[in-house]
């Protein structure tokens, strides 16, 4: 009785596979230079952008499945909204837009399409809007950050930014909010620089000033106005 052999064994060769994607290669530096898509966006994750897309699909994902669990940046990659939230991060990140979870709830709110969160009318409508619902203590905040950072290559105080500052430097900072009706109105600067302006500026910032609006609106605040009148005074705005 001839006896049994066993067959050879044969190694197979190693194999390195892709964490984002599963491809298999046979070499670890084939590996390393392998770029695919999903690895693509995960060397990208430490851009501004990508940071605030990626917090804002959070708080999408999070409303929209009222599932707590948390979720993470390996799950942001391969989700089909990803696209669509870079571009909403990048797009917040260039105009550095006022209050980003509000502006998402916002837009989530309002049932606005995804594919037109990034366009400038939005926004505009958005901010118009926040600027007359903000806390005014953090409006005030921003916009004396906001005098502080213009003077900074000037060879003035920040109180004196709306005194001295070009008025059409000053009226493009008010349309993208980083100035607040607040401090244009509750202090004499403000006061005094809204009165100079020719028809032209007026025209570029009625919109977000618009003084009907916040007339009623500093009524319904009276108790708060005086405080804030008295914070900007004593600041020399």
């Amino acid at each position: 009785m001839k006896s049994m052999r066993k067959p050879a064994e044969t190694d197979s060769p190693a194999k390195f596979s892709c964490e984002f994607c599963n491809r298999a290669f046979m070499r670890e530096t084939t590996l390393v230079s392998h770029i695919c898509e999903y690895k693509h966006r995960w060397m990208e994750k430490d851009r501004q952008g990508n940071r605030i897309g990626f917090q804002a699909w959070l708080q999408f994902y999070t409303k929209t499945t009222m599932n707590k669990k948390h979720s993470t940046y390996e799950e942001f990659i391969k989700s089909p909204y990803y696209t669509a939230f870079v571009k909403f991060g990048n797009y917040c990140a260039a105009i550095s837009a006022v209050n980003i979870p509000r502006f998402l709830d916002w837009l989530l709110k309002n049932q606005i399409k995804i594919d037109t969160w990034t366009s400038d009318s939005i926004y505009t409508k958005y901010l118009i809007e926040y600027l007359r619902e903000e806390d005014p203590y953090d409006a005030i905040h921003r916009s004396i950050e906001t005098t502080i950072r213009m003077v900074r290559e000037e060879n003035i105080l920040p109180k004196d930014c709306l005194r001295y500052i070009s008025p059409n430097k000053i009226c493009h900072t008010i349309t993208t909010g980083k100035i607040s009706p607040w401090l244009l109105y509750q202090s004499a600067s403000g006061v005094k620089f809204l009165g100079e302006l020719d028809e032209t500026q007026v025209k570029m910032i009625n919109d977000y000033i618009n003084p009907e609006l916040w007339a009623i609106k500093f009524m319904r605040d009276a108790k708060i106005v005086p405080e804030i009148k008295e914070l900007l005074s004593l600041g020399g705005y």
